[in-house]
Protein backbone atom coordinates (compact mmCIF):
# COMPACT_ATOMS: atom_id res chain seq x y z
CA UNK A 1 0.00 0.00 0.00
CA UNK A 2 2.89 2.44 1.33
CA UNK A 3 5.82 2.62 -1.43
CA UNK A 4 7.85 3.51 1.62
CA UNK A 5 7.58 0.08 3.05
CA UNK A 6 9.16 -1.07 -0.12
CA UNK A 7 12.31 1.92 0.40
CA UNK A 8 10.62 3.85 -2.58
CA UNK A 9 10.88 7.50 -1.00
CA UNK A 10 9.90 9.15 -4.41
CA UNK A 11 7.04 7.23 -4.90
CA UNK A 12 5.88 7.72 -1.39
CA UNK A 13 6.87 11.68 -2.13
CA UNK A 14 4.82 12.08 -5.31
CA UNK A 15 1.87 10.59 -4.10
CA UNK A 16 2.19 12.35 -0.40
CA UNK A 17 2.37 15.56 -2.74
CA UNK A 18 -0.53 14.98 -4.28
CA UNK A 19 -2.80 13.96 -1.54
CA UNK A 20 -1.75 17.04 0.20
CA UNK A 21 -3.38 18.59 -2.36
CA UNK A 22 -6.31 17.35 -2.72
CA UNK A 23 -6.82 17.61 1.06
CA UNK A 24 -5.68 21.62 0.97
CA UNK A 25 -8.64 21.35 -1.64
CA UNK A 26 -11.15 19.74 0.57
CA UNK A 27 -10.47 22.51 3.25
CA UNK A 28 -9.28 22.39 6.92
CA UNK A 29 -12.30 22.91 8.71
CA UNK A 30 -12.28 19.99 10.60
CA UNK A 31 -9.22 18.86 13.30
CA UNK A 32 -8.87 15.51 11.84
CA UNK A 33 -7.88 17.23 8.18
CA UNK A 34 -5.95 19.79 9.46
CA UNK A 35 -3.96 16.67 11.30
CA UNK A 36 -4.06 15.06 8.18
CA UNK A 37 -2.76 17.73 6.39
CA UNK A 38 0.22 18.29 9.44
CA UNK A 39 1.54 14.44 8.66
CA UNK A 40 1.40 14.70 5.29
CA UNK A 41 3.49 17.95 5.30
CA UNK A 42 6.11 15.61 7.47
CA UNK A 43 5.98 12.77 4.89
CA UNK A 44 6.71 14.97 2.43
CA UNK A 45 10.22 16.36 4.11
CA UNK A 46 11.14 13.29 5.23
CA UNK A 47 10.58 11.66 1.78
CA UNK A 48 12.76 14.50 0.45
CA UNK A 49 15.32 13.32 2.90
CA UNK A 50 15.29 10.27 1.75
CA UNK A 51 13.52 8.46 5.05
CA UNK A 52 10.99 6.45 3.76
CA UNK A 53 10.53 4.73 6.95
CA UNK A 54 9.54 7.64 8.37
CA UNK A 55 7.66 8.87 5.45
CA UNK A 56 5.77 6.13 5.60
CA UNK A 57 4.65 6.15 9.46
CA UNK A 58 3.60 10.15 8.85
CA UNK A 59 1.32 8.67 5.58
CA UNK A 60 -0.14 6.15 7.64
CA UNK A 61 -1.17 8.43 10.02
CA UNK A 62 -2.24 11.08 7.65
CA UNK A 63 -4.50 8.42 5.64
CA UNK A 64 -5.94 7.36 9.54
CA UNK A 65 -6.78 11.21 10.40
CA UNK A 66 -8.46 12.21 7.18
CA UNK A 67 -10.09 9.31 6.66
CA UNK A 68 -11.55 10.21 10.43
CA UNK A 69 -12.12 13.89 9.14
CA UNK A 70 -14.41 12.41 6.59
CA UNK A 71 -16.80 10.34 8.82
CA UNK A 72 -17.09 13.72 10.54
CA UNK A 73 -18.36 15.76 7.25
Amino acid sequence: MFHGKDGDAEALLEHAEDALQHALKGGTDNPHVEEGISHLKEAIEHGKAGHADVATKHAETAVMHLSQGMKVR
